[in-house]
């Protein structure tokens, strides 16, 4: 039995089929993440070295090129450029595309197992990381106050950072701006060396006393109790009176050698915010999250932190990633909607029948919505590129039906009742539009075998044409 013989014979079981597409349909659409573009992951990776104290020069001799010789047997490489700075080299790692990244990155981290031996002790180990566009940040916050650069820093940490790291696909919230406290210890070197104290030996001293211990634990009744010695400075007063040395019964205390200041750290970043200083907040999204969902969840927890804000600090929007991304989405699906509409208005003023015009009208959002259910299974995000995909598929669903209803009409303009017109027309066209749309779908398909970028934004497209025809 064909399918148009079995629709029409069985209609209980073809409108039970047709609502449970729907159903899947609907319920993949409200699981399917919401993005720009297609997720795209460069086949570039970082190693950073950092050398502290070394010049750009030593840096190049004695970490650069060491680690450079070492990676370049590395696998599926395409390029190699470096950078060697004071203190840090900064290597860039280029692979083919259409290498895993995470085995790549895997295998450097092999050589440089290797490559830790033949650098100098000073130097720290190399870290390797990968090249993901979702570590721009999803939004950005600024925060104004009539407050000091440090407690606005900490006002921000304690109250808006802590409490949206917690949410679900947040990776990591950045503070740009402002300073943190920090203690600075200025060292007397003329009375210094009359005392005969090194610099050594005061900063292990401080080391030292600022240590808190873990001291194992004590059984007390039925309870275990956990011990700990804690001997971390409390105020500026403690680090003044720490004992450096004992001469001979006089003991040297690091007041006496030593100018304490409760200040702040040198600033190295600026943040203005409508001609004032204040702070960015950057937050970012997990690299597999939604990014519409996720800045929906943000700005709700941010509406409720900013109630419990004092009066004095404002909170400003300033980047929302999500909002440009509804923009354009919304662009596309009403562009895709309104082709719809005018291809069901110009089939309805040639064919002048409001029941084949209600066909056409039923089959293409059917076909749209089963498309979500696939799209959904294969991990395709709605994006610029898998709706122009849907769009396009609109306007092939409509050729489709067309050749499909022209003849049925003509079989019952040749006397055929309305039944047997519509399984006899449909049943005689079916290989033409299955040989018209196998057609179509051979123009497309092939583009996911194409590798590059090319891939990684036009196989969606392709995949969701083939899916809705």
């Amino acid at each position: 039995m064909s399918l148009p013989s079995f629709s029409i014979k069985r209609p209980v079981t073809t409108i039970m089929a047709v609502i449970i597409i729907i159903i899947l349909g609907f319920v993949s659409l409200g699981k399917t993440n919401i993005d720009l573009l297609p997720d795209v992951e460069f086949p570039i990776a970082v190693v950073i070295t950092t050398y502290p104290g070394a010049t750009s020069e030593e840096v190049e001799s004695m970490v650069t090129k060491p680690v450079e010789k070492m990676i370049s047997s590395a696998e599926n490489i395409k390029s190699i450029t470096s950078t060697s700075d004071p203190n840090v080299s900064v290597i860039e790692v280029t692979f083919n595309w259409g290498v895993d990244l995470d085995i790549a990155t895997m295998e450097l981290r092999e050589k440089l197992d290797l490559a830790k031996k033949t650098l100098p002790d000073g130097a720290d180990e190399p870290v390797v990381s990968k090249m993901d566009p979702s570590l721009m940040p999803a939004l950005v916050v600024g925060l104004l106050g009539d407050r000091s650069d440090t407690l606005l820093k900490q006002i921000a940490e304690d109250e808006i950072v802590k409490p949206i790291e917690r949410l679900e696909g947040v990776s990591a919230v950045r503070i740009v701006g402002g300073v943190e406290r920090q203690i600075r210890v200025f060292l007397m070197p003329d009375k210094m060396e009359g005392y005969g104290i090194s610099i050594n030996q005061v900063t292990e001293t401080l080391k030292l006393q600022n240590m808190s211990i873990p001291g194992g634990s004590v059984d007390y009744g039925g309870r275990e109790l956990l011990v700990r010695t804690s001997g971390e400075f409390e105020d500026v007063d403690e680090i003044k009176n720490l004992i450096v040395a004992n001469r001979q019964g006089a003991i040297v205390y690091l007041k006496d050698i030593a100018e304490v200041k409760d200040g702040t750290e040198d600033r190295n970043t600026y943040a203005r915010i409508n001609e004032k200083q204040g702070l960015r907040i950057l937050i970012q999204k997990q690299s597999d999250a939604n990014t519409v969902r996720v800045a929906e969840t943000v700005k709700k927890e941010l509406d409720k932190i900013e109630k419990r804000l004092p009066g004095d600090i404002e909170m400003y929007e300033i980047l929302d990633q999500s909002d440009f991304i509804n923009r354009a989405i919304n662009t596309v699906k009403s562009n895709a909607i309104q082709g719809a509409i005018l291809a069901i208005i110009i089939i309805f003023v040639f064919l002048h029948n409001i029941r084949s015009t209600l066909i056409i009208a039923v089959s293409i959002p059917i076909s749209i919505i089963a498309t979500f259910v696939i799209m959904y299974f294969m991990g395709i995000s709605l994006n610029l590129m898998s709706l122009g995909g849907l769009a396009v598929g609109v306007g092939m669903l409509v050729d489709n039906t067309i050749v499909v209803l022209e003849n049925v009409y003509r079989h019952q303009q040749l006397g055929k009742g309305r039944v047997e017109a519509a399984e006899v027309g449909a049943s005689e066209v079916s290989l033409a539009i299955a040989a018209s749309t196998l057609t179509t779908i051979a123009v497309f398909l092939p583009i996911v075998f194409i590798e590059g970028i090319t891939k990684t934004l036009f196989k969606e497209l392709s995949l969701t044409i083939t899916f809705s025809l």
